[in-house]
Order: structure tokens, then C-alpha cells, then sequence
């Protein structure tokens, strides 16, 4: 079986405060027969509702790294704490509740606020709320440059340690996968380390950030279905939004890495016509269309 490792490290200063005291954790495997010249790199990028700690993405870097000769790769990337459900929330208006609850149910939960999820899964309506997040300049969710910074500073640790201890692996294969918003990162990062990718496996990247918008996220409680709505701080802070679009970005690209593009025909948050038209404008691409 592949082995494990977990590294912190001092990350790349905040570019929006200039502050030093962050940290990035970078869980790495390598392959149970050892790092040898044909042992390519590949790092794991996941989107909104996935993490380093995610158990598919644990069982993929410990499988695909003796399955492949790969050393496999994933960070805790900027902000990705903020990319999950929400555990606490606040209603978008209270009189919801009155209308849907009785008059004892309203007066067990005035008196002891808990019992609030489990009187809801008795019922079958649809609640608004507001997920409670404690955002701030020093951390929050970017969607962007602070993201793409940390997983080329994860591929950059993990070359330099693989140095360090004077293992020989093959650079010329140097892979990225992400899904999602995790896609789209990789796209980022191969515009701002050009050719540090062989090959990118976007699986349904979007064209820019959906939500630099706010984000709704449906989540069932019994008979029930809380709308919980995300307002992340990176509306307000990221400028030129434009300039995150993926045919922005690829303006005057002439790097070489292969790009694979996956994208289902039926994604809400992607336009398919549109995300073929920029992606055969990439140097080195191909577009998949991943029908029912």
C-alpha cells in the first residue's frame, strides 16, 4: 500500500493584508515500490463540498498512487473551510416559522432553539436561511488567486522534498484533476505558473466563479429542505471579476500543457456551447461532452 505523509508549512503571505502567519497543510503518498524515474505527480483539486479530509479523495490518493506511479498530491487550500455546508444559521424571516409551526412548536423552540431541525424534519416545507460564517480579509473563500497560489505552492513543496531526499521522478509528468470550482482552479494556476502542468483533467470546470454570486445550497432535514444561502465576503473584495474568465484568462496563451475538458450537457452552473467555444480556443485541448 502507497504511504502516507502530511506536512505544514508557512504558506504564501496573504496578497489582500500582506500578512505571513499563515500555514498550509499538504498531505502527499507515494507509491508502495518507492519514487523512481517514471513516477509522475498528480494533485487533487476538489470543489465546493470536498476537502483534503474528504474520504473519496483519501482512497484516490492512496489507490492512485500505486495504481499509476504517481506521487499523489492535495492541500487545504485558501478558504476551503468556507467551501462546505454551513453548521450554523440564521432565518431569512422569522415569520416563516409562524406560519409553518403551531403555537406549541413555536414556544419549544422560543424556550430552547435546538429542537428547531427536528420539529422541521416533521414537516414538509422549504426554509430560507442564511449560513452564519465568520469570514474575514485573513480567510475566507477567494475563489481565486489566493486559492491557486497554495496548490502551486503544495506541487513546489512536494518537488522540493522529493529533491531533498534525492528521489528521481519523472517532471514531464505533472498532472492536475479537479472538479468543479477545483478545475476551474487548475485553469487559474496554469495561467499563473504557465507549463507547470503536463496534462489538466478539468472535470466541469465553470467559465468563472458562479459564486462570487451568492451560493444556494439545498439540504433535506427529514420532510424538509433548508435553502441555505452563502454571501461570501470575495464579492466584495475581488476586483475586475471579468478578468477570472476563463476566455479572459486564455487570451494570448500559447503554453503547452493538455488540456481535457469534461462537461456534461445538462450542468446548471455551466453553458456547454460556450464552455466548447473557449476551450478549443486553449492551445493543446480537447473538450468532451459527457452526455445522459
Amino acid at each position: 500500500m502507497s504511504e502516507q505523509h502530511s506536512v505544514n508549512i508557512p504558506a504564501h503571505h496573504n496578497i489582500y493584508t500582506g500578512t505571513s502567519n499563515r500555514e498550509l497543510r499538504i498531505d502527499f503518498s507515494t507509491p508502495q515500490n518507492g519514487v523512481n524515474e517514471y513516477t509522475g505527480l498528480l494533485i487533487f483539486v476538489p470543489g465546493f463540498g470536498g476537502n483534503i479530509d474528504s474520504t473519496v479523495y483519501k482512497k484516490m490518493r492512496e489507490v492512485f498512487a500505486d495504481k499509476y506511479n504517481m506521487v499523489t498530491i492535495q492541500c487545504n487550500y485558501f478558504g476551503s473551510s468556507y467551501m462546505q455546508s454551513a453548521n450554523q444559521f440564521r432565518l431569512r424571516d422569522s415569520r416563516i416559522l409562524q406560519i409553518n409551526l403551531t403555537a406549541d412548536e413555536l414556544n419549544k423552540v422560543n424556550k430552547d432553539s435546538s429542537i428547531l431541525l427536528s420539529i422541521l424534519s416533521e414537516k414538509n416545507i422549504s426554509l430560507p436561511v442564511i449560513a452564519n460564517m465568520d469570514e474575514s480579509v485573513e480567510e475566507f473563500n477567494d475563489m481565486s488567486y489566493m486559492q491557486a497560489i497554495d496548490i502551486i505552492t503544495a506541487i513546489e513543496i512536494v518537488k522540493i522534498i522529493l529533491n531533498d531526499n534525492n528521489f528521481i521522478y519523472n517532471s514531464s509528468r505533472l498532472i492536475g484533476y479537479g472538479h468543479s470550482h477545483g478545475a476551474y482552479l487548475l485553469h487559474l494556476s496554469n495561467r499563473l505558473a504557465p507549463n507547470l502542468f503536463s496534462f489538466i483533467v478539468d472535470n466541469s470546470a465553470w467559465i468563472e466563479p458562479v459564486y462570487l454570486a451568492n451560493r444556494i445550497l439545498y439540504q433535506n432535514i427529514g420532510n424538509s429542505t433548508l435553502a441555505i444561502e452563502f454571501d461570501y465576503l470575495a464579492k466584495k473584495i475581488i476586483k475586475n471579476k471579468h478578468d477570472l474568465n476563463l476566455e479572459t484568462l486564455y487570451k494570448d496563451y500559447d503554453g503547452d500543457t493538455q488540456v481535457l475538458s469534461f462537461q456534461g450537457d445538462n450542468d446548471n452552473l455551466v453553458n456547454h456551447v460556450e464552455k466548447k467555444r473557449i476551450v478549443e480556443t486553449i492551445n493543446n485541448s480537447d473538450f468532451i461532452l459527457v452526455k445522459k
